[in-house]
C-alpha cells in the first residue's frame, strides 16, 4: 500500500512539473495568436478602404479611356477634314489657272487694261449703223465677261488663302489632340501602377500575417497534444510513467522546433544602365530613319504606326536601350541638358497641354525626328513657329 502511494506521488510530481511547460507555452502562443488576429482585422479594414479607392481609380481609368476614344475619333475626323481641304485648295488653284489662261487669251485679241481707245477704234471701223450697234454689243459682252472673270479670280484667290489658313488651324488642332492623348495615357499608366501597388501590398501583408497565425496555431496544437498526453500519464500512474514522461518531453521538443521561423531570403534585382555611345547613336539613327513615313497611331509602338513615345522607344530599343512608355516618363528618366549642350541622340521634349506631351530624337542643327500626328515619322525643325513655342528642353539617356 505504501509502495503504491509512493509511486502515485512520484508520478504526480513528475507529471505536474512537466505539465508546467505546455501551460506556459499556451499563454505565450495565445498572445501571439491574438496579436495576429488583431493584425488581420486591421488589414481587412485597410483592404475594405483600399477596395473603395481601387473602385474609384478603376472608374477614373474607364472614364479616361472613354475620353481617349473620343479624342481618337476627333483626330480621325480632323484628318478627314484635312484631306477634303487639300482637295478643295487643289481645285481652286486649278480654276484660277484656267481663268488666268482665258484672260490672257482675251487680252491678246482685245486689250482689257482700261485703255478704251482700242474699243473706240473697233467701233469707228464699223461700215454701217447696224454694224456699229453689233460691235457695241460685242464690246459690252467682252467687258462684262472679263469683269466677271476678274471678280471670280479675286474671290477664288481669297478663298485659297482662307482654306490654307483653315488647313493650318486643323493641323495645329490635330497636334494638340495628340498631345492630350499622350498626357491622358501618362495618367492612365500612373493610375494602373498605383492600383497594382496597392493590391500587391495588401496581399503581401495579409499573406505574412496569415502564415504567422498558422504557425502559432500549429505550435498551440502541438502543445495541446503534449498536454493531453501528460494528463493521460497523470491519470494512469503506471510503473512505466518515466517512459511516458520521456515521450512527452520529446513531443514538447518537437513543438518548440515548430516555433522556429525560417530565415528570409532576398533576391537582388540588378538594373542595366544604357548609354548612347557613338555606336548606339548610329544604331538608333538607322532605326529612326528606317521607319520614316510610318503613319501616326495613338498607342502605336510598331512599324504599323507610332505615337511620339512609341517611336522613341522603338528607335532606342534597336540599340538595346529600354525607355519608359510615355513622353512624361521619358522626360523624368533623362538627364537634362541645355540646348547648347544637346547632341544628336538626345531626346527633345515639348509641352503643349500643361505637361510633357511630345518627344522626339534630336538630330543636331535645330532638327529632330519624331512621330507627329500631322506627318507621321518625319524630320522637323525645332525653330519652326509651332514647335518653338512649346519647347521644354533636352534630355540625355545615361
Amino acid at each position: 500500500m505504501n509502495k503504491k502511494f509512493i509511486n502515485l506521488a512520484l508520478v504526480a510530481a513528475l507529471g505536474f512539473s512537466t505539465y508546467i511547460a505546455p501551460i506556459t507555452a499556451f499563454a505565450s502562443t495565445d498572445e501571439d495568436i491574438k496579436a495576429s488576429t488583431e493584425k488581420l482585422v486591421d488589414l481587412e479594414n485597410k483592404e475594405e478602404t483600399a477596395e473603395s479607392q481601387l473602385s474609384t481609380i478603376t472608374a477614373t481609368i474607364a472614364d479616361n479611356e472613354k475620353k481617349a476614344e473620343s479624342l481618337v475619333a476627333d483626330m480621325q475626323e480632323t484628318q478627314t477634314s484635312m484631306k477634303v481641304l487639300e482637295e478643295q485648295i487643289t481645285n481652286l488653284k486649278s480654276a484660277i489657272e484656267k481663268r488666268e489662261a482665258k484672260l490672257e487669251e482675251q487680252a491678246r485679241s482685245v486689250q482689257v487694261d482700261g485703255d478704251s481707245r482700242n474699243f473706240v477704234d473697233f467701233l469707228l471701223n464699223a461700215e454701217s449703223i447696224s454694224d456699229v450697234l453689233g460691235r457695241v454689243g460685242v464690246v459690252s459682252q467682252i467687258v462684262s465677261a472679263n469683269q466677271s472673270l476678274v471678280e471670280a479670280q479675286a474671290a477664288d484667290q481669297d478663298a485659297v488663302v482662307a482654306k490654307q489658313n483653315e488647313t493650318e488651324e486643323k493641323v495645329e488642332e490635330q497636334t494638340l489632340l495628340a498631345a492630350k492623348l499622350e498626357a491622358s495615357k501618362t495618367d492612365l499608366e500612373q493610375q494602373k501602377l498605383e492600383k497594382e501597388a496597392v493590391v500587391a501590398s495588401i496581399a503581401a501583408e495579409k499573406s505574412v500575417v496569415e502564415n504567422e497565425k498558422e504557425k502559432f496555431l500549429a505550435v498551440k496544437a502541438a502543445a495541446e497534444k503534449g498536454a493531453e498526453e501528460l494528463a493521460l500519464v497523470k491519470t494512469t500512474a503506471t510503473s512505466n510513467s518515466s517512459a511516458s514522461v520521456e515521450t512527452v518531453s520529446t513531443k514538447t521538443t518537437v513543438a518548440s522546433e515548430v516555433t522556429a521561423k525560417p530565415a528570409a531570403t532576398e533576391k537582388a534585382v540588378e538594373t542595366k544602365k544604357a548609354t548612347t555611345s557613338n555606336g548606339s547613336w548610329t544604331t538608333i539613327k538607322n532605326a529612326a530613319y528606317g521607319v520614316t513615313g510610318t503613319p501616326y497611331l495613338y498607342g502605336g509602338t510598331s512599324t504599323s504606326g507610332f505615337d511620339c513615345s512609341g517611336f522613341t522607344m522603338y528607335a532606342f530599343s534597336a540599340a538595346g536601350i529600354n525607355l519608359p512608355r510615355t513622353a512624361g516618363a521619358q522626360y523624368a528618366a533623362s538627364t537634362k541638358v541645355s540646348q547648347s549642350e544637346a547632341q544628336p541622340g538626345d531626346l527633345v521634349f515639348f509641352n503643349q497641354t500643361g505637361s510633357i506631351d511630345h518627344v522626339g530624337i534630336y538630330l543636331g542643327n535645330n532638327q529632330f525626328i519624331g512621330s507627329q500626328s500631322s506627318s507621321g515619322v518625319a524630320v522637323t525643325t525645332i525653330s519652326q513657329a509651332y514647335w518653338a513655342q512649346y519647347l521644354v528642353g533636352f534630355g540625355r539617356i545615361n
